[in-house]
């Protein structure tokens, strides 16, 4: 049986694509534009593509409206995506063709363990569901991880090893029917073509479960820049579930500044009354990822793999 892709790298029009996909679970703050403006310079800096994708699979989380409120806020900042902007809800017929695929190769069991009881399980092993032919119902769909990837070279952050939670296997599909986050992107960056992933450290420690999927499936991974992550007063990172404030339109020229500020380039004082098209054209044409990687300090807060 063969794997249900048909690869978009073989037939798009541009060697890169990028993309910046967010949830819309609220409006983007200073953290999130941090991870959009340096997508969004890699793509350009490429002549490449830059896709925005809504990452809508999580309606309990979702906040009404806000996946107007994140396009607002990128078109004040003057992040101008190429092509029609992509919602994962409308991908769900392709994650099941996927799911379909794992289960007839058997890369894939019903589960149904609590939360708890999966972390109570010996790094690495599968729980007893595993050995059982159990009914779909009422159970989550876990992936056997028998490929797990224990290294990559990321772009920003050099040669990065995860700990032994990458041998572990992780849910496809949840109990109550959502697709998981893990499956969702292989899919849509595999269907869009995506050849470079730009995001927040973060989210590092989830490339070794997304490479473990791309080497099922035969598909080539894209490569990786994972940026330093905007700090709270309280040392958390900012985030949507930590409240962190929404980014001021009317302050798109600051909020610019503070991003690059993140990403290791200060923006010079003749540019103080500069305009949107102006801070991204000198962004676009001196940032680059050495900025990051030669900041000692870029990561301290980062979530370790």
């Amino acid at each position: 049986m063969t794997t249900p892709f048909d690869t978009r790298r073989l037939h798009q029009d541009t060697c890169y694509v990028g993309r910046f996909a967010p949830s819309p679970s609220g409006p983007l703050h200073l953290g999130s534009l941090v991870a959009a403006l340096g997508s969004y310079l890699r793509a350009r800096q490429m002549n490449g593509k830059w896709l925005l994708r809504i990452e809508d699979i999580d309606p309990p989380r979702e906040q009404a409206g806000a996946d107007e409120l994140i396009k607002e806020a990128l078109n004040a900042h003057g992040l101008l995506w190429d092509e029609d902007v992509i919602y994962q809800r409308n991908s769900y017929e392709r994650y099941e063709q996927a799911l379909t695929w794992l289960r007839a190769n058997g890369h894939c069991y019903f589960c149904q363990c609590t939360r708890k009881q999966r972390l109570a399980n010996p790094k690495g092993q599968s729980c007893a569901c595993a050995q059982l032919a159990l009914n779909p119902q009422g159970c989550a769909t876990v992936l056997r991880n028998t490929g797990a990837v224990h290294e990559i070279d990321d772009l920003a952050l050099g040669r990065v090893s995860f700990d032994e939670q990458c041998k572990d296997d992780f849910i496809l599909r949840r109990k109550d029917g959502l697709y998981a986050y893990q499956l969702a992107v292989v899919i849509d960056d595999i269907d869009s073509g995506v050849t470079e992933v730009v995001r927040g450290a973060d989210i590092l420690p989830a490339t070794a479960y997304q490479l473990a999927l791309y080497n099922l499936f035969k598909q080539p991974a894209p490569a990786y820049v994972h940026l330093p992550l905007v700090m709270g007063d309280n040392g958390q990172k900012l985030s949507k579930q930590n409240h962190a404030p929404a980014l001021n339109n009317e302050h798109a020229t600051d909020n610019l500044c503070a991003a690059l500020e993140t990403l290791g380039l200060r923006v010079p004082s003749y540019l103080n009354n500069a305009l949107v098209p102006d801070i991204l054209d000198f962004a676009v044409h001196n940032w680059s990822v050495a900025l990051i990687a030669d900041n000692g300090h870029a990561f301290d807060n980062r979530i370790d793999a």
